[in-house]
């Protein structure tokens, strides 16, 4: 197998590009202790306030044993506040600690810089 050194994004499939961006984001992540998943969930949360366990797996297309996993480590880091919702006692909304509120101030700072050229689709092969 060849070593890779200096390949151009443009050479890269749409697959590679798409694994290459979720490491750069997973890396810039790093110092604050929080996976890309657990940033994604953290930032929808700062756009949907009270947003629930099922829109979240909805959202990103997960199953809702998966959300359940990363809300329950969420909550246990006192990042978000679970309660039940005033409308539906048997969903759970969700919503930003202040410590959630800040460290998604700290997501945004830390992805911000993150950059990668994305072959077109066009072009690429899967």
């Amino acid at each position: 197998m060849k070593r890779v050194n200096g390949i151009r994004s443009e050479e890269l499939t749409l697959l590679e590009s798409i694994l290459r961006l979720q490491g750069e984001f997973r890396r810039s992540l790093e110092p604050l202790h929080v996976t890309p998943l657990q940033a994604g969930v953290i930032l929808f949360l700062c756009r949907h306030e009270d947003g629930r366990v099922k829109d979240l797996a909805t959202a990103f297309c997960l199953k809702m044993p998966t959300v359940v996993e990363v809300v329950n480590n969420l909550v246990g880091k006192r990042w978000v506040i679970k309660r039940g919702s005033v409308e539906d006692r048997r969903a759970v909304c969700l919503r930003l600690s202040r410590q959630g509120q800040a460290l998604a101030r700290n997501i945004k700072a830390q992805i911000r810089d993150v950059r990668c050229d994305l072959t077109p689709m066009k072009e690429a092969s899967l």
